[in-house]
């Protein structure tokens, strides 16, 4: 059954067909700068601010990686009002300390974040995939742990900790008013951030799970070689990376529009799509 909407949709709805939920989330910088290029401090505090969040707002969050230009996460949660509440103080932190870190007082991110929920296996370890092989793709390093941002590539497949710093802003601005001596590291919390197994890898031992994922980053550098060698590119380096403006703008993005959801059955996708419609039909009603 086709449903047709009572009024044109400005935005699409956060939506999910049951609880808990696997969501893709993304979040892409205004005009695609690399507002986000890596370095060891940037680094040390989106590790700092996904604990921060992770301790304020519980959910399972399974991988993660963050580009010059956008952030990929992999994560699970009870309810989209938790998925909007951790997300909410995700991004608006990383926002003001990218912000502060390369002198840029405009937003850093050009629009809300984009949740697409993941119905089956197949289509969450393409995703998995998909989010460990980023630096990989773009033709930046050869091998995923070559990349020198936040990624988690070294957590799963090795048991590598992540860990980053979260430093009280508010605290440390009352310190500086009251006329007392003010260092960052006073206002400092670090903050160990732990990965859940994928919802599909949850019956596996841990041994299990990290050969899982070191078959995947086989893979991965396996067709990043191939794909150099057929098409004769080049591959950017680390160097070339982080020697990079934090204010240059990618002159190719992708454009394409997001699906409803990630799903390897295409009956699957219709009927997704049938109930979004379906609810938010009645939503706006």
């Amino acid at each position: 059954m086709r449903f047709a909407f009572s009024q044109p949709m400005a935005r699409k709805l956060r939506y999910t067909k049951k609880c808990p939920a696997t969501f893709e989330v993304t979040v892409r910088t205004l005009h695609g700068r690399l507002l986000l290029r890596p370095s060891k401090l940037l680094n040390l505090i989106i590790l700092g601010i996904i604990g921060r969040a992770l301790a304020l707002y519980p959910l399972k969050l399974h991988l993660v990686t963050v580009a010059s230009n956008h952030i990929h996460l992999l994560l699970t949660v009870d309810s989209v009002k938790r998925l909007s509440e951790f997300m909410c103080y995700f991004n608006s932190k990383i926002a003001r300390e990218a912000g502060w870190l390369h002198h840029w007082k405009e937003k850093v991110f050009g629009k809300r974040y984009t949740a697409i929920e993941i119905t089956d296996e197949r289509a969450m370890i393409r995703k998995a995939i998909y989010l460990l092989s980023h630096g990989c793709k773009e033709g930046l390093v050869l091998r995923p742990s070559d990349w020198p941002g936040v990624n988690c590539v070294a957590a799963v497949t090795r048991g590598k900790a992540l860990k980053g710093i979260w430093y009280d802003r508010s605290k440390q601005y009352e310190a500086g008013r009251a006329g007392e001596p003010v260092s960052r590291q006073d206002f400092a919390t670090e903050y160990e951030i732990p990965l859940s197994p994928l919802p599909c890898f949850e019956d596996l031992s841990v041994g299990e799970q990290r050969a899982r994922y070191r078959a995947m980053v086989r893979d991965i550098e396996l067709a990043t070689r191939q794909q150099v060698q057929r098409e004769g590119r080049r591959i950017l380096g680390t160097k070339k990376v982080l020697a990079q403006s934090p204010h240059r703008i990618v002159s190719k993005l992708k454009k394409r529009p997001a699906p409803l959801c990630h799903s390897s059955d295409s009956e699957e996708r219709r009927r997704y799509r049938d109930d979004y419609r379906w609810f938010a039909t009645l939503y706006r009603r």
